[in-house]
């Protein structure tokens, strides 16, 4: 099965945020927003207790820092990898995988292609949009596969032979164009 696309900053920007919310790294990020949620709780806390619980503007300020936080960390993430997409000097490739019985065939423009044998893919996430596909992450979009091949096939065949495969599609990402 076969799937062929253009590496744009949207495509990026996808795969970023499913690799951010549902990768490897995902245990890490809900800690820093835990640890930073507590952080601010405590600073409340210690302020209102020293003060014998009564209110000031400085603890409302503290409260409205941690709400604009809350409220605007999609949006800077989505900044930030924007940022690194346009430093990395992509844009524009046009990639092609190859998911065949023996492998998974990898060509990029203007590079020797590459394959990896299924036994070197840790891991397959399936999301709502395509295929998160580990080491990389390489992205997979459903939207894009050919040969009249379906998601539910390309699925079936990742789920045969990769170990650890995750069914994650009814995880919805928080983009604008959802």
């Amino acid at each position: 099965m076969k799937v062929e696309y253009l590496w744009t900053e949207p495509q990026f920007i996808r795969l970023a945020l499913y690799d951010y919310e549902l990768g490897p790294q995902r245990i890490r990020s809900q800690l820093t927003m835990a640890l930073v949620i507590f952080t601010l709780l405590g600073l409340l806390l210690n302020n209102l207790y020293h003060r014998g619980f009564e209110f000031s503007i400085w603890d409302l300020v503290l409260i409205a820092v941690g709400l604009c936080w809350y409220a605007l960390r999609g949006s800077i993430m989505i900044r930030m990898f924007s940022r690194a997409f346009k430093r990395s000097g992509m844009e524009g490739l046009n990639l092609v995988f190859d998911a065949k019985e023996e492998g998974l065939g990898i060509q990029v423009t203007d590079r020797p292609a590459q394959s990896l044998e299924w036994s070197q893919i840790k891991k397959v996430i399936r999301t709502r949009d395509g295929f998160l596909v580990y080491p990389g992450p390489m992205w997979l979009p459903a939207a894009r596969i050919e040969d009249g091949s379906t998601a539910d096939q390309l699925a079936a065949l990742l789920q045969r032979k990769v170990t650890d495969y995750q069914d994650m599609s009814q995880h919805q990402l928080k983009l604008k164009d959802d």
